[in-house]
């Protein structure tokens, strides 16, 4: 079995020095599209392939795309003067469009399927920039409530919340808030161990790290634990690489 895929990763030019405010902007809006761009796509994964790297500066040095072992890169046109001189969401939809035409030549190149990115360009249009994911629907063991995870994603900041329908209300919760990790996100990896500790109890375990994060219809609380005690807060890095 291949590699998964991990991201796409664009390297555009910039002016900005390394670690100014002005550089991490950039570097968070491009960051927050590719992520956001990988995760429309599904889950699909683009045949021997692995990681995807855009860098428009070799765009007059690069005539084609080029692959080693399963990681792509292409080179397409960027300008940093453009950029620089759209408002966010602009920058939003240049970004956007910078990523999409580059994989809507990869896909001609080695014959992937085109509909993908189609449709992963259209959702994000139709989102209008809103990063929102929800995930499947669990009945809490006495089938008398209803609970999901929901993220949302700003450039900086992933967000989790806890949909719950009970005695035919929908209450909206926040779990916890963290510093997007982008695509190593761990909030991907936290939202699969979503599950009921008890009927009026919904979270997150995560048994790996022992990790839990629980919210209380009853109490109207969220708590955190970490190796079995009762914390103020969780330091999502100390579990994973990109926290």
């Amino acid at each position: 079995m291949g590699a998964s895929f991990s991201d796409i990763t664009l390297y555009s030019k910039t002016s900005y020095q390394v670690g100014t405010p002005e550089y991490l902007e950039q570097i968070s809006l491009e960051n927050f599209i590719c992520d956001f761009y990988v995760q429309m796509m599904n889950g699909y994964k683009p045949p021997k392939t692995s990681r995807i790297t855009i860098q428009p500066a070799y765009y007059d040095t690069w005539v084609k795309p080029w692959k080693l072992g399963s990681i792509i890169s292409i080179a397409p046109y960027y300008s940093f003067e453009n950029f620089i001189s759209l408002d966010k969401k602009g920058k939003y939809l240049s970004i956007l469009n910078l990523i999409h035409g580059a994989m809507l030549e990869l896909s001609d190149e080695y014959n992937w399927d085109r509909s993908v990115f189609e449709n992963a360009y259209k959702e994000i249009i139709k989102s209008d920039f809103v990063f929102q994911i929800s995930y499947p629907k669990i009945i809490s063991k006495d089938k008398k409530s209803v609970a999901n995870i929901c993220i949302e994603k700003s450039d900086t900041i992933t967000s989790a919340f806890v949909f719950l329908e009970t005695n035919g209300l929908t209450c909206k919760f926040k779990l916890f808030e963290k510093n997007n990790a982008w695509c190593y996100d761990c909030i991907y990896l936290l939202v699969k161990h979503a599950k009921w500790k008890d009927n009026s109890i919904f979270g997150i375990k995560y048994v790996k790290g022992k990790i839990e994060i629980w919210y209380s219809l009853q109490l109207n609380e969220v708590t955190f634990i970490e190796n079995g005690n009762k914390v103020k807060s969780l330091d999502f890095k100390k579990y994973f690489a990109f926290g």
